[in-house]
């Protein structure tokens, strides 16, 4: 998201403003130490809606009565700002445009403060529009409270824009913020959606597409067990059918099973037609017959079943004893000493040794005997599965011998209540009632309202399926790692990276935010490997160039902010400038020659490598406004000055006014000026 910022400034209790102002591209603001130059980037970070406020303690915090920003964001100016004495609440306010005459206190009005997470809701607006990012409505079901998951906030885009002084060489981090695991993975998980490869509807459509497949399964299982209900009761038309034949005295069938079951409600108006008093036979015997039919069915049954009865109680009884004896397998102890003592005859005192002999071959016998039943094969398991395959199969003749039992049981009762003087065609009528009962049942498996509830909602699967794959955002962060990659095998070529890893070849991925250098045989080497400060702060310069060039790239298509922080870069070049007091960045070089040993590189050539540090971010700043129309903005804060550029570009322009050697951002006020 094409962003500048405008201008960071504090107001201090005498109404007076302290201010910076920036302009696109790359901006220097250079200094000697205790001026608030890295206060600048925590100012702005607190303005941004950060909770903490991390504005270094000192000069600038016991005066200050506002801290502001003001930034444009796709040509829309707005003034964000926080109270150090309203921790919970920011301010925002619109302009036209950007006049720094009118920033005085009076300009921050209390009704344009509004709560801290309504603002950042609010100031989100303007990069990115989303308010449910839950791909799964289950998964927030699952939640306290029913709770969406966290969505993009302003805060997300702070890991991509700032490198404070002790983050930009660091080699155990390289994004702000993702020391909280937290807030790591939630920038993980957003980056799509800041790189525009997913939108609002998509998180609507994953969450649609969760509903109807939930829906369809429904379906799908009610579809299955009218099948299954149909199927059963399908098995009962036969018997039900035979003894309304047989009730009614017919000598063959007038409609057959099959035909009934393939037209149930058809074979209904043709058995109304079949079915009257006129047609019943009073003299035959075929219920008769039939009911002795089922007598010998059940007998044959029951024999069976008996037969498996007896056969489940013999399985039962192996595998019993087969567990007894596991256990005496487990107590069985082969001896480890035989005493043998030889019998001495009481006459000539002769001893034998045969007793002898057949201890040995005892002991050999008993050690035999101990290794075959130790290495004998267990027959549980095919007992145990036999058993269940028996049971099986007396469960499924049991529910025969019931059916036939009730079907008999039907014969009987019928029998009994013509028996009671009631008339035949009376039972014959219930037995068609039972009949046609089970008929209209068939019908669930052929529920046609049913079946197009499932093509309709199969049809709108087909269609969001094919709008998602449209997204595809696996893809697409692949290929943006490919992209940064390629951005930073160009970037990283002309900064002073060790001769061990030249030429450099740093590998990053959005899916995992890894960041590696791969050598030509394929070894990754991690940041935290890689050696001197020098590596470490140029990984982090290559990697977070590479990313806002893409982003640049990506237009408004991105969500992030085109603004990037680098506080103190040179450090790694001159640690002792941590005590920088000098006047002049001369004279504090000149100290930091005369601290030097001889074993140290001379102070002549780290400024050579600082000079190409800047040449190369204004190289960078330059090729991307050239390309794009316009480029990111750059905001570095350090000790270093009147550097020299390869590119010809003045340093002091970079500059613009921001030296600090006389003065801070910020002087004390007299406690009598104070309101």
């Amino acid at each position: 998201m094409k962003t500048i910022i405008h201008e960071i400034g504090v107001i201090d209790h005498a109404s007076k403003k302290h201010s910076v102002n920036f302009k696109k591209g790359l901006n220097v603001v250079t200094g000697k130490s205790s001026t608030g130059k890295s206060a600048l980037i925590e100012i702005f970070d607190y303005c941004f809606g950060s909770s903490e406020n991390t504005i270094p303690k000192g000069v600038i915090t016991d005066n200050a009565e506002i801290y502001y920003v003001a930034l444009e964001v796709n040509n829309q100016t707005m003034i964000i700002a926080r109270r150090p004495d309203a921790h919970n609440k920011a301010f925002f306010r619109r302009e036209d445009a950007f006049k720094p005459e009118s920033i005085k206190l009076n300009y921050f009005e209390s009704s344009y403060f509004r709560p801290l997470e309504d603002f950042k809701k609010h100031l989100r607006g303007f990069f990115v529009d989303i308010d449910d990012v839950d791909e799964s409505l289950a998964a927030r079901a699952n939640r306290k409270y029913n709770r969406k998951s966290a969505t993009p906030t302003i805060r997300s885009f702070t890991s991509f824009m700032l490198q404070h002084q002790n983050l930009v060489a660091n080699k155990h981090a390289l994004f702000y913020r993702f020391d909280e695991k937290e807030k790591r993975d939630q920038v993980i998980d957003h980056t799509k959606i800041f790189l525009g490869l997913v939108d609002q509807n998509f998180f609507l459509l994953s969450q649609e597409h969760e509903r109807l497949t939930g829906e369809l399964n429904r379906l799908k299982r009610q579809q299955d067990a009218n099948k299954r209900a149909s199927e059963l009761y399908k098995q009962n038309v036969g018997p039900v059918l035979t003894q309304l034949y047989a009730m009614m005295g017919f000598k063959s069938e007038p409609l057959t099973v099959q035909q009934v079951l393939r037209a149930p409600q058809d074979s209904k108006e043709r058995l109304d037609k079949i079915i009257i008093p006129e047609r019943i036979d009073h003299i035959s015997n075929a219920v008769t017959k039939h009911y002795n039919q089922l007598k010998q069915q059940l007998t044959l049954k029951t024999a069976e079943l008996r037969k498996l009865q007896r056969q489940a109680s013999s399985i039962t009884k192996h595998i019993d004893e087969e567990s007894r004896l596991v256990e005496n397998y487990r107590q069985l102890r082969s001896p480890n000493l035989v005493h043998i003592s030889a019998t001495v005859c009481p006459f000539c005192h002769t001893e034998s040794d045969g007793l002898k002999d057949s201890a040995e071959k005892l002991k050999e016998a008993i050690l035999k005997l101990t290794s075959n039943l130790t290495q004998a094969r267990p027959m549980k398991a095919k007992f145990e599965s036999s058993l269940v395959s028996v049971k099986r199969e007396i469960e499924s003749l049991s529910n025969e011998i019931n059916k036939l039992n009730e079907e008999i049981g039907e014969i009987e009762k019928t029998e009994k209540q013509l028996a009671q003087q009631k008339s035949l065609y009376e039972s014959i009528l219930i037995i068609k009632a039972r009949l046609f009962a089970i008929l209209d049942t068939l019908n669930l498996a052929d529920d046609i309202e049913l079946d197009k509830i499932i093509t309709s909602t199969n049809e709108q699967l087909i269609k969001i399926n094919s709008a998602l794959r449209g997204y595809d955002a696996r893809t697409g962060l692949e290929k943006a790692s490919h992209k940064v990659n390629e951005y930073m095998t160009k970037i990283g070529s002309h900064f002073e990276f060790e001769a061990s890893y030249k030429p450099i070849n740093l590998h990053f991925s959005f899916e995992t935010f890894d960041l590696y250098h791969l050598t030509p045989t394929g070894e990754k080497i991690y940041l935290r490997s890689m050696g001197s400060g020098a590596n470490w702060l140029y990984s982090h310069v290559t990697l977070f160039l590479a990313l806002h060039k893409y982003f640049a790239e990506l237009g408004d298509k991105c969500s992030i902010p085109t603004v990037l922080f680098l506080d103190q870069p040179t450090q790694v070049y001159f640690p002792n400038f941590k005590r920088d007091n000098s006047e002049s960045f001369e004279d504090q070089k000149n100290k930091e020659a005369a601290q030097r040993s001889k074993n140290e590189r001379v102070v002549d050539e780290d400024i050579k490598a600082v000079e190409n540090l800047f040449s190369q971010l204004s190289i960078y700043c330059n090729s991307i406004e050239a390309s794009n129309g316009f480029s990111p903005q750059i905001i570095v804060t350090d000790h270093a000055d009147d550097l020299t550029l390869s590119n010809g570009v003045s340093f002091e322009s970079l500059v613009n006014g921001n030296r600090w050697r006389k003065r801070g951002l910020i002087e004390p006020v007299p406690t009598s000026e104070r309101n």
